[in-house]
């Protein structure tokens, strides 16, 4: 395969998840009810749920209806658009960096499709908890899968890590970066730290590997 298919393939797939995740907070539905900074936070609730009561602090009571279609219209553009989306970029983005037969690529790969399938699954029980909104109760809880979600994500990372660190050309910027989301999953779900946190670190691993996407399809090659 050409040198330049993975960065390329990584660089689509980043943008088209960069794309995905500003567009979950801007849908109609979606602005009409929180502001850009209130966003986040409510998703985050949401996937934490494990009881009625944690659904009242979502959706209010008696139930906000404008509240269900915003979380709905995330939820639905999530589970069909940015789940697939950085599943296929992690993926892609650890090949790059190891090589398909790296077991520290194998490692990142499983990793990012099981956090992917972790997500869908969560996601897939909030439109169950939006459409049956009076029996909610059966479909809870929720946060098992927000926790297994982020654990697994941030193995893909230490995986990552480890590629950056083995590799013939190692990256100790990317390794440092790539480290920094499991301490802080463990630390936010011993409600140490708040969720924004590990968040950021998220998004700071996420877009150091769509500029190394970039880095790798621009940068001269030897020729063979």
């Amino acid at each position: 395969m050409n040198a330049r298919a993975w960065p390329l393939a990584t660089l689509i797939l980043g943008l088209a998840t960069l794309g995905f995740f500003v567009a979950l907070g801007s849908q109609r539905a979606v602005t009409a009810i929180y502001d850009r900074t209130e966003v986040s936070a409510a998703v985050s609730l949401f996937q934490r749920a494990e009881t009625t009561a944690d659904l009242v602090q979502v959706f209010g009571a008696p139930v906000d209806e404008r509240v269900v279609a915003a979380q709905d219209a995330i939820n639905g553009l999530d589970l069909w658009g940015f789940i697939p989306a950085y599943g296929l970029f992690l993926a892609a983005a650890a090949i790059m960096l190891g090589g398909l037969k790296n077991r520290w690529t194998q490692a990142a790969i499983l990793f990012a499709l099981i956090g992917a399938a972790a997500d869908a699954v969560e996601t897939w029980k909030q439109l169950q908890v939006t459409a049956d909104i009076e029996n909610a109760q059966a479909h809870l809880p929720i946060a098992p899968w927000h926790w297994l979600k982020y654990l697994a994500l941030a193995l893909n990372a230490v995986a990552v890590a480890s590629i950056a660190l083995t590799g013939e050309k190692r990256r100790i910027i990317l390794a440092v970066i790539a480290l920094l989301p499991l301490p802080l999953v463990v630390a936010s779900y011993a409600d140490l730290l708040s969720t924004r946190i590990f968040a950021g670190a998220f998004g700071l691993y996420w877009v150091t590997l769509l500029v190394l996407a970039g880095v790798e399809l621009f940068r001269k090659r030897a020729p063979a």
